[in-house]
């Protein structure tokens, strides 16, 4: 197992040292000018200094291995739109709200998404079985940003029952929740009722129920833990996506999140900052993806063992 994780661990690294130099090309070639329009009012000397303050001024590749050095420290540079902050600091500020409402989403899609699968697969061909196909369909038909606006309009504005804006206390929290966790919900029902209708029929199954096993001692020793493998295998990405992915559902309800921010960015050329979220959104998917990896070979050793680990 510790020679899984190593190898493991390793291919992260590799992965994340990718994705920094491809962000960092990549923002070398977007057109115009990081700091903006204020570079026509500047003389020539002026603009050599700025360039020079950043360290624009040097060769593409002395830029990359500064550029490196400074991401593996944790720095990643300073806003070129607003010198007095440094895109850590402006990460951190907007992050809790984002992960609040990522972990409450994928909690709501976890548990409501398994749920609804098990109930249809045991009820296959059934009412409760047809309830969570139309769920399914509809939640993966319904993208969060049509949702979103839905939830606000209706259930905010219209009928009152909860506030459409802002995130303050629990009652503001569960429209943008519910936007955000219920195409994720209705794919992890969708995953888990396939699984266990595949587990349901095989012939160990079978064997358990003929040996006289209680039903929910089936279900729950030998159905359920085989059936959940598949779902465990997508947490990583769909927690990560999420997290990541609150971009529109952030300004539906005006979520103080990272979306904002990014956005801003993206309008205003500010590379750093597009920069530094892109890799800081890619070291969490990274980091999820790997916990992932590690859950996903301790519950089957085969996983582990197949890869060469002990």
């Amino acid at each position: 197992m510790f020679r899984y994780i190593l190898q493991r661990l390793f291919y992260a690294i590799i992965t994340l040292w990718l994705v920094i130099t491809v962000t960092f090309v990549l923002m070398k070639l977007l057109p115009g000018d990081p700091f903006g329009e204020a570079v026509l009012k500047m003389s020539k000397e002026n603009y050599q200094i700025l360039l020079a303050q950043y360290g624009l001024d040097k060769p593409q590749w002395q830029q990359y291995l500064l550029y490196l050095k400074h991401v593996i420290q944790g720095d990643l540079g300073v806003s070129f739109q607003f010198p007095a902050r440094d895109v850590t600091s402006m990460i951190s500020s907007g992050f809790k709200p984002s992960f609040e409402l990522g972990v409450y989403s994928i909690c709501v899609a976890l548990v409501f998404g398994l749920l609804l699968g098990i109930i249809a697969a045991l009820n296959h061909n059934k009412w409760q079985d047809r309830t969570a196909i139309f769920i399914a369909v509809i939640g993966v038909s319904i993208p969060s940003f049509v949702l979103g606006p839905l939830l606000a309009y209706y259930i905010g504005n219209k009928l009152g029952w909860l506030p459409a804006a802002l995130w303050k206390g629990p009652s503001y929290k569960v429209l943008p929740t519910l936007a955000l966790s219920f195409g994720t919900l209705a794919n992890v029902a969708r995953m888990m009722r396939t699984s266990m209708l595949d587990v349901l029929n095989q012939d160990y199954i079978k064997t358990a129920k003929a040996k006289g096993l209680a039903s929910h001692t089936v279900v729950w020793r030998h159905t359920i833990r085989n059936a959940i493998m598949p779902v465990v295998t997508i947490i990583g990405p769909v927690f990560a996506g999420l997290i990541t992915g609150t971009l529109v559902v952030e300004q539906v309800f005006s979520v103080p999140g990272l979306g904002k921010q990014l956005v801003n960015a993206i309008y205003s050329n500010d590379y750093t900052v597009i920069s530094g979220m892109t890799i800081f959104y890619s070291a969490i998917l990274i980091i999820v993806i790997l916990i992932t990896d590690i859950l996903y070979g301790y519950i089957d050793p085969r996983i582990r063992l197949g890869k060469g680990g002990k």
